[in-house]
């Protein structure tokens, strides 16, 4: 297979490895009208920005580009190609995402899919795995928080550009939380959120508080956050016989700390003299594997001409629904002065 990928920044590179030590993939291109020949290894493999792209020659395309440019080359590779994979966000807003959508219906036996490998990270496998009857039982309420600390550049980045990423921390790091959400939950729908820029000053939110509730009742409640100094993911499952926490994220930079799920099985009085304090399970995982899951679904599907089974475009419609939402019914204020 031959792959073209749009944009070499963080994910563009994480997307390249993987695909190299893929079987089926003969031939990778990049295009990155950014990227200085002379400043990487590319090679003849980054093609020059000043020549048209051969579409006709590639099997299927990347797009890990800035939020502004995503659904335009998304559109366009649906018509030239049929076959995308996309990060997320699936663009900078609600709009952009319908003009994928209306793409995608209009080209038959396409094949395309969302970067959220978070749903595919071992923890959260395991977790899925002890739900429903046999296992825990069903779900009572959830609990996620993921954020990170922002950094010294942060407020330089383009994610934090309201023109140029559509929104802040809900946007770019919340929305994996929210598909995690939907996918323990099904369908979730905002109950009511704050948003605040409580410190970047950047125009966007650094923090988001979410309440949700899924079809069924069942709620859940999220803080996505740019100002946790403790870059952290957490996320609890109450159960109606015990409880799951996931926490800690293989990531590239390790800073979230080791992988691991707590089981826990819930006691009463009757039933063990620890009440409220139960003997717990964990379990620690030191591989990540979804990069590598994920791509593999995406070029699977393409070769056994099938929908991809991760990522789909109804996950993608459902989380940006929610976000459209969250967005809608909080006015966003203007940032206080930041004192220090």
């Amino acid at each position: 297979m031959r792959i073209l990928i749009f944009g070499y920044g963080y994910m563009g590179k994480i997307r390249h490895q993987v695909l190299r030590r893929h079987p089926a993939v003969r031939e990778i291109k990049v295009v990155d009208p950014g990227l200085d020949p002379s400043g990487t290894d590319l090679g003849d493999q980054l093609l020059p920005a000043d020549q048209p792209i051969p579409w006709s020659q590639f099997d299927a395309l990347f797009v890990c580009t800035p939020n502004n440019v995503t659904a335009d080359i998304v559109v366009e590779g649906l018509r030239r190609c049929g076959r995308v994979f996309c990060e997320k966000p699936p663009g900078r807003n609600w709009e952009d995402f319908c003009r994928i959508a209306d793409a995608a219906a209009s080209v038959p036996g396409h094949t395309l899919a969302f970067g959220f490998n978070h749903r595919l990270h071992p923890s959260v496998q395991a977790a899925k795995a002890m739900i429903g009857q046999g296992g825990l039982g069903e779900i009572l309420y959830l609990k996620g928080t993921y954020g990170k600390s922002g950094g010294r550049h942060y407020q330089q980045s383009w994610r934090n550009r309201r023109e140029i990423s559509g929104g802040g921390i809900l946007l770019d790091q919340g929305i994996h939380m929210l598909d995690l959400f939907q996918l323990f939950l099904g369908s979730v729908a905002p109950v009511e959120a704050v948003l605040v820029d409580s410190f970047w000053n950047c125009g966007v939110e650094d923090n988001a508080f979410v309440l949700l509730r899924s079809e069924r009742g069942t709620p859940a409640f999220l803080h996505s956050s740019a100002t946790l100094w403790k870059h952290t993911f957490r996320l609890e499952i109450g159960c109606q016989n015990g409880y799951l926490i996931a926490s800690g994220l293989l990531s590239q930079t390790g800073s979230y700390g080791r992988e691991e799920l707590v089981i826990g099985k819930r006691q009463f009085e009757d039933e063990a003299l620890a009440l409220g304090n139960p003997r717990e399970e964990i379990i620690h995982f030191d591989r990540d594997e979804s990069w590598e899951k994920e791509v593999q679904e995406f070029l699977a599907a393409i070769q056994e001409r099938r929908p991809p089974v991760h990522g789909t475009l109804e996950d993608a419609r459902r989380v940006m629904e929610v976000i459209r939402d969250v967005y809608a019914m909080v006015e966003f204020p203007s940032a206080p002065a930041r004192s220090g």
